[in-house]
């Protein structure tokens, strides 16, 4: 049996409108075959909705869907519990609130193939409101085990691709940890010697709804707990990781306002609807001490 190219993972609980706007983005991918599992936490109608999704999108040769609906701990668990099952060659995680854009997964496909030395990608992100408007567009560099470690995981997960001998390896997400998950996880990817690089491609959109965990007190602590294992001499230097990320993210052209064109899926439409910015600005509004 040919392995499946890429496992999705989406967690969900109490977001079904958005959830069906990530399936479509997932389903309607062309070129590589994908295996999508959904984790709910126990959403009331989930059942129901997983029978509509299966009219809209059913299984097909080269995409079909798992919809789980069980307990779980948390975010984290539940992507971990969707990665564990997982067979695709390449994993990633999508929330119920973000999408890919049309034609990603053959492109992050490509770009595996023709570098095998490479462990993890990230891609840019265009933050957008509830209507799918822009707000900005977070260009990627790669981040380093230092800033990641000691101030601020600056990928996005909607553009994280990785490969599935990462899960083989056992390394999962650190459920102890309910909003600063991925920062530590990364950590552990980097201290393990694996390699991550950037895409210098737009491959999702993620909708910013105004009350994101990343922003809270949750976070603000679980940040403390993070830093705080980090070895001392690498803590004193944390001004100088800030300065050399934001050099970085300089030279790399990330602060560069880019004209910006991308397709997503709405709620009652049929198809993806077009949407355009020109000068998109890179800088998200009120997060810029993040970054």
């Amino acid at each position: 049996m040919k392995q499946v190219d890429f496992t999705i993972v989406t967690p969900s609980f109490r977001q079904l409108e958005q959830l069906e706007c990530c399936i479509a983005s997932i389903a309607d991918q062309e070129g590589v075959s994908v295996e999508h599992i959904v984790q709910d936490g126990g959403t009331e109608g989930f059942a129901e909705f997983s029978k509509k999704m299966a009219e809209r999108w059913p299984d097909r040769p080269g995409y079909r869907r798992v919809m789980v609906s069980e307990p779980d701990q948390g975010m984290y668990d539940a992507i971990n519990r969707g990665l564990k099952k997982a067979t695709g060659a390449i994993c990633a995680y999508l929330n119920c609130d973000e999408q890919y854009l049309p034609g990603v997964l053959q492109m992050v496909m490509r770009r595996f193939q023709i570098s095998p030395e490479t462990d993890l990608f990230l891609g840019d992100v265009v933050v957008v409101d509830g209507e799918g408007k822009p707000i900005c567009l977070r260009k990627m560099v790669t981040p380093t085990l230092a800033h990641t470690w000691t101030c601020h995981f600056s990928g996005l997960t909607a553009g994280i691709f990785f490969r599935r001998a990462i899960v083989e390896k056992g390394l999962l997400f650190d459920t102890s940890y309910r909003v600063a998950a991925d920062a530590e996880w990364y950590v552990r990817l980097l201290r393990a010697g694996l390699r991550a690089k950037t895409l210098g491609e737009i491959t999702s959109v993620f909708a910013e709804d105004g009350g994101n965990l990343g922003m809270g007190a949750a976070a603000r602590e679980e940040r403390i707990r993070l830093n705080q294992t980090a070895p001392s001499w690498m803590q004193i230097l944390r001004p100088w990781w800030v300065i050399w990320h934001r050099c970085r993210r300089l030279l790399a052209g990330c602060h560069q306002n880019a004209d910006v064109t991308y397709k997503i899926h709405k709620a009652r439409y049929t198809h993806r609807r077009k949407f355009s910015a020109e000068g998109l600005r890179t800088t998200w509004p009120g997060r810029i001490q993040n970054f």
